[in-house]
């Protein structure tokens, strides 16, 4: 808690006094999610995935607000099955893939653009589970599905906070050029903690086969979860 306190302190300190015009920021991230206490003990495994920010900072001021989406997979089974009792000789290759989709409104403290922007950011959001089977074709170098649907998912509100940094990789040296050329690219690295209320979900070797019938093995529990996210932010 001090740590985040000092980020908030150094923030406002370095926040510049001069006149700053609007700026949007749109950001691609690497995320790795490592489940937390009730949901680290039913869930023993790391997630990776994408996430993608856009927000808004208010001019004059430190503060900006945005929406947040990610993709997350927590791992795949991967089986051959014959594409149907009575075509036995032609094979096929099932996948369950267990996934999370997260979004979220954030509030964030930054100073100005500058070299150097440290933040922290408050989140509000939600997690989606859901499990799909789909049927790739065996051998596909693309790795297209041919069909897929999904059998289980669920939903859970979630709430959290994070701290980061972005470091200028490049700015713009025209001065007055138009607003749709970047104005800076950003290096980010960051995490978050966010909290999540409970959810049912499915992991590797929940979809349970036997004799033609499909159970499913259901997992329950809170979903808190520790992100790290690296990835590069280009502000307009």
């Amino acid at each position: 808690m001090r740590i985040l306190f000092l980020i908030i302190t150094i923030i406002l300190c370095i926040h510049p006094a001069l006149s700053q015009a609007q700026e949007l920021q749109i950001g691609l991230d690497l995320d790795i999610g490592v489940p937390q206490r009730d949901f680290s003990d039913q869930l023993d495994r790391v997630g990776v995935g994408l996430g993608i920010t856009g927000a808004y900072l208010f001019p004059d001021t430190p503060f900006m607000l945005g929406l947040d989406f990610g993709f997350m997979n927590f791992g795949k089974d991967v089986r051959e099955e014959p594409l149907s009792p009575t075509i036995p000789d032609l094979r096929v290759v099932v996948e369950n893939r267990y996934n999370l989709v997260s979004g979220n409104l954030m509030f964030r403290l930054i100073p100005q653009p500058q070299a150097f922007r440290p933040y922290v950011e408050g989140l509000f959001g939600f997690n989606y589970f859901f499990t799909e089977t789909a049927i790739v074709e065996r051998g596909s170098l693309s790795g297209e599905d041919k069909l897929r649907d999904t059998n289980f998912e669920d939903i859970a509100l979630s709430y959290g906070f994070g701290a980061g940094l972005q470091l200028r990789l490049y700015q713009d040296k025209v001065p007055d050029r138009e607003e749709t050329s970047p104005a800076a690219v950003y290096l980010t690295l960051a995490s978050r903690y966010m909290l999540g209320r409970e959810a049912e979900y499915l992991q590797q070797g929940s979809v349970i086969i036997e004799n033609g019938n499909v159970t499913y093995d259901i997992s329950r529990s809170k979903t808190d979860m520790l992100y790290f996210k690296f990835g590069i932010v280009i502000s307009f």
